[in-house]
């Protein structure tokens, strides 16, 4: 939001123009309903997912004293950090908690506190992070706003469940309890919940750990090409009349 009038009035003018619009999440298409003059269909087509790293191939995961937590993306409330270490707090040593992501340039005492008191990394190559990913139980990525949010399937890849928002692309991948859990915006309580379930039941986070990898395997690149060029061609042959989301079962 922190665009000049003129630039949010060029985007109003472009999906006034738009034949079609991609998005990568749900979220997204419904924000998109503020836009004062759209009439295009609009097409939600999930981004993809890596392939496993070949440390995530044969791990049991379910092993570690304490259940192993982390979070990956910059360090900044927008991506509702404080609501997860609030949640590590009322859990009370029962978790181990990992900061992969870097922190903002102003000062920050309660996120320099944090730092101080879990493991951080502010910054690994792609492919470390995979890695990280699939030496971790869970990835709490509790976004308030986000376009999607690739860390959710590159987690999901490597056997990693994930407890996200539904404000971001997490409902348009994750079936809740099945292969991750969602959870309202802002709510450390509702975190500590299912950090809590996780660690007391490692069998059911062994299920949706095998889960969280055979649904990220459905959303691989070469589909969402497949899907990019079909929402395209329907659009070039005149079809899309009506500005409705991919339901999901065809997206997946």
């Amino acid at each position: 939001m922190q665009d000049s009038p003129e630039k949010l009035a060029r985007k109003d003018e472009e999906l006034s123009l738009a034949s079609g619009v991609l998005v990568a999440s749900t979220f997204t298409r419904n924000s998109l309903s503020s836009a004062p003059a759209l009439a295009a269909p609009v097409f939600v087509i999930p981004y993809g997912a890596p392939e496993p790293v070949e440390e995530s191939r044969h791990v049991s995961k379910p092993s570690a004293a304490r259940l192993r937590v982390l979070f990956a993306g910059s360090l900044t409330q927008r991506k509702g950090l404080s609501y997860l270490l609030e949640a590590v707090r009322l859990l009370q040593g029962q978790v181990e908690l990992t900061l992969l992501g870097a922190r903002p340039a102003e000062r920050c005492e309660p996120l320099d506190r944090a730092l101080r008191e879990h493991r951080w990394i502010p910054s690994l190559p792609h492919h470390a992070v995979l890695q990280e990913m699939a030496r971790h139980d869970v990835l709490v990525f509790p976004s308030l706003f986000e376009g999607f949010g690739l860390v959710i399937l590159e987690a999901m890849a490597q056997g990693t469940p994930v407890i996200t928002t539904a404000h971001t692309g997490g409902p348009d991948v994750i079936s809740d309890g099945e292969d991750g859990f969602l959870v309202p915006i802002r709510d450390a309580t509702a975190i500590a919940e299912k950090l809590a379930l996780l660690d007391s039941d490692r069998e059911r986070l062994a299920a949706i750990s095998a889960a969280a990898r055979v649904t990220a395997a459905r959303f691989s690149w070469a589909s969402y090409r497949r899907r990019l060029v079909d929402a395209v061609s329907e659009v070039l042959e005149g079809n899309g009349a009506s500005p409705e989301v991919i339901p999901s079962e065809v997206i997946r």
